[in-house]
């Protein structure tokens, strides 16, 4: 890892007035728009937000998947400046795992979605899983936040 952060990309985000808060915002637009319309989803599926109908949900985490790719380029970006130092952090790798947890979730939501939400009237019509998965994803995309942040201080 040490080769990655001795390379020019690394160098400019160390040290470039722009650099790192350029890509930092970037970062964060992208979590918003991943994170915040998946949440949307999840707490739909819990029960909240009632007037949302389950039809449109696939629709959200489909436009969440651009503030993916956001999060992807800026995540790497900035990873190249202090690799080392990330890959050996319990911190930077908590929040690792709970963004594949919550990709995968979510991954495997949106087809459920695709093919059955139009089905579901109410939420009793929800499949059994459903909610507690619902659940499971807001809790990995909050611990993921939470770790992130906190990469920056231990």
């Amino acid at each position: 890892m040490a080769w990655l952060e001795s390379t020019a990309l690394a160098d400019w985000v160390r040290t470039s007035l722009v650099g790192y808060p350029l890509l930092l915002t970037g970062h964060s637009v992208g979590m918003a728009i991943m994170i915040g319309l998946v949440a949307v989803v999840d707490l739909r599926l819990i029960g909240l937000f009632r007037r949302i109908p389950y039809a449109a949900l696939d629709r959200l985490i489909s436009i969440a998947w651009y503030g993916l790719i956001v999060n992807a380029v800026t995540g790497s970006m900035l990873f190249t400046s202090q690799a080392v130092a990330y890959v050996a952090s319990p911190t930077y790798l908590l929040k690792m795992l709970m963004v594949l947890g919550g990709v995968l979730v979510a991954a495997y939501m949106q087809p459920v979605l695709r093919r059955e939400a139009a089905n579901w009237t109410t939420d009793a019509a929800l499949p059994q899983g459903m909610k507690p998965l619902a659940a499971v994803s807001l809790g990995m995309w909050l611990v993921a936040i939470t770790t992130g942040r906190l990469t920056a201080y231990l």
